[in-house]
């Protein structure tokens, strides 16, 4: 789910060769070793169809140095889901679940690191209530593909 996921949302955004090279094992087993080494903190929620996964949000203490001053701030880390139940209203549901277990933990509001040339991904969390901070980073994806990446913040409590 993941890999179609990526291959489809960055599809013109990453080179070619790098979506055609995602790993399926690769992929779980980065997020097999980042649920079970986790930080306190870090949750997962998955939405299924039928007892298949079709979607996963993960959320936890922020990653960047500079953001863990804040003990009230908690990160989005991902939110993906099979392209093919875009537009049904599950990542909008996927998404509210996951800002959920980020209050659950105590945080009071959330920030995300965003592909800067995602515009549907964008689009879907400034319509969910986030905004951009103004922040960049340079952070390093598959293969070493450089992603240019934009800072989105949003209060918790609304």
């Amino acid at each position: 789910m993941l890999v179609r996921s990526w291959r489809a949302a960055y599809r013109g955004l990453l080179p070619d060769d790098v979506l055609a090279g995602l790993s399926i094992p690769d992929r779980e087993r980065f997020w097999s070793d980042a649920l079970t080494a986790r930080a306190p903190h870090t949750r997962a929620v998955v939405a299924t169809i039928a007892g298949d996964v079709v979607g996963f949000a993960a959320t936890g203490p922020p990653l960047v140095p500079a953001d863990r001053a804040d003990p009230t701030l908690g990160d989005l880390y991902a939110l993906y889901l099979d392209p093919e139940v875009w537009r049904r209203g599950i990542g909008g549901r996927l998404h509210t679940a996951a800002l959920d277990r980020l209050g659950s933990c105590g945080f009071t509001h959330a920030g995300l690191w965003v592909l800067d040339t995602n515009e549907r991904a964008l689009r879907f969390y400034l319509r969910h209530g986030w905004t951009d901070t103004g922040r960049s980073q340079l952070d390093r994806g598959p293969g070493g593909t450089e992603l240019h990446e934009r800072r989105l913040h949003r209060d918790l409590s609304d």
